[in-house]
């Protein structure tokens, strides 16, 4: 770490369905996960003394995510999910724990201008997860849609 920058750790957890669209074997079917996200926030202190606040990261991640349905916005069920009245979170690629912690890790460095690093781990089962590192040099924008409710 450079002089001058700290770190923050935060965990929580939510709940969501998902499926990998076109997958061969049985992710490709509605199921759903106790997702762990694990971030790690890297950059100078803001003016309250906070490299960033939990609620922001509360907000930006787990309400984000808590309680709908994450696809990939070209899956043949989000029309049907929408006109049920499912809430759902659309990404431009598959909603594997990969994908979603650079989600994580490009919604919380894209939302925080005083950060310089993020790492993301989501975890989909205590065993499993995805892992991303992600600095200002190589931000990746995931587009991500809640299209309203039918």
């Amino acid at each position: 770490m450079r002089r001058g920058e700290m770190e923050i750790r935060w965990t929580r957890t939510f709940d969501a369905g998902h499926r990998i669209w076109q997958h061969n074997e049985k992710c490709r079917f509605l199921h759903g996960h106790s997702y762990r996200v694990s971030i790690v926030a890297r950059g100078s202190l803001n003016a309250w003394g906070m490299v960033v606040d939990f609620g922001d990261l509360k907000k930006i991640i787990v309400d984000r995510f808590d309680h709908k349905v994450i696809l990939f916005k070209d899956d043949p069920l989000v029309p049907h999910l929408l006109a049920g009245g499912q809430k759902v979170v659309l990404l431009d690629r598959n909603p594997t724990a990969e994908n979603l912690a650079v989600a994580c890790a490009s919604l919380v460095l894209s939302g925080v201008e005083n950060l310089d690093e993020v790492e993301a781990e989501v975890f989909e089962t205590v065993n499993q997860s995805g892992f991303c590192r992600m600095n200002r040099g190589n931000l990746e924008i995931v587009s991500l849609e809640e299209p309203p409710q039918s």
